[in-house]
């Protein structure tokens, strides 16, 4: 069974498209990256996968149950899912207490009884990421960085089967972060949870993920094992620039020649990104 499976899944407001054919299945034990520049949809896409929104053609199946008006509260109770950029949007004045507890019933708010033990495991996490000093403040009154620590505890209330992650270290300093994608690798260790990991930072893809998808304009444009993706040929066509690949044991490089032209004059500028991968 996966556990997360859409097919032709898409959002389409007046004529243009959001999204547009999204095949895609994530099975147990899967560690995927989601990488894509600014602006093509990957935010949007995970929010309707963790069933706080709904595409308009397609479907999106959860643990071998199409999501609906129904059923949808219950299955994001079995999913983690973090995004400043969709949060954002309705967090304000909550307390960080009442934002993390909300994550045992997958609400913005709480949404039933609350037990001793949900208490103290939501001040377990704020220790762990170093928010328990904050338990008590407006979500609007945090830093960035501390905002997204809030919603890391929150997406871990429930111990999930899938943790879908938006740009999870926007907003964390160099300490934090790589604090938090330490804990992340720990996790994907240790348990057979499938991760979703939306970046365009090609340094947060740590040697743990197996799996990649290339996303563009709305649209999934390849997906399948991450050395297969991260190619040059594929990397090539998707960024439109002439690109080279170096791999390490630990690492990979990524070179985009870019052409700019300033006041009539050209020149040659060369990006490096650089990231984790797998041994090979």
């Amino acid at each position: 069974m996966a556990l997360l499976k859409t097919e032709n899944l898409g959002l389409k407001k007046g004529s243009k498209y959001i999204l547009k054919d999204i095949n895609w299945e994530i099975q147990s034990g899967d560690n995927w990256v989601l990488f894509g520049l600014n602006g093509c949809g990957k935010t949007t896409l995970l929010s309707i996968l963790a069933g706080y929104q709904s595409g308009n053609e397609g479907y999106n199946c959860l643990f071998d149950e199409k999501v609906d008006k129904n059923n949808f509260l219950q299955l994001r109770k079995r999913i983690g899912f973090v995004s400043s950029s969709f949060f954002d949007r309705y967090l304000k004045k909550e307390l960080v207490t009442d934002i993390v507890l909300a994550g045992k019933f997958g609400t913005l708010g709480i949404a039933g009884e609350i037990a001793d033990e949900d208490i103290q495991k939501a001040k377990s996490l704020s220790r762990i990421l170093g928010i328990e000093k904050k338990m008590r403040y407006p979500y609007d009154c945090l830093s960035k960085g501390q905002q997204q620590r809030v919603l890391i505890a929150r997406a871990m209330m429930n111990e999930p089967e899938i943790l879908l992650l938006d740009e999870p270290c926007s907003g964390l300093d160099m300490i934090a972060r790589e604090t938090f994608l330490h804990n992340i690798q720990d996790l994907a260790e240790r348990n057979r949870m499938a991760i979703v990991y939306v970046t365009h930072h090609t340094e947060e893809i740590l040697p743990f993920f197996n799996k990649a998808a290339l996303m563009k304009d709305g649209e999934l444009v390849e997906k399948g094992e991450l050395e297969e993706v991260f190619s040059q040929e594929i990397l090539e066509k998707f960024f439109g620039v002439k690109t080279s690949i170096l791999w390490t044991d630990q690492h990979f490089f990524i070179n985009l020649d870019l052409q700019i032209q300033h006041q009539g004059i050209e020149s040659f500028k060369k990006e490096a990104y650089h990231g984790s991968a797998k041994n090979s």
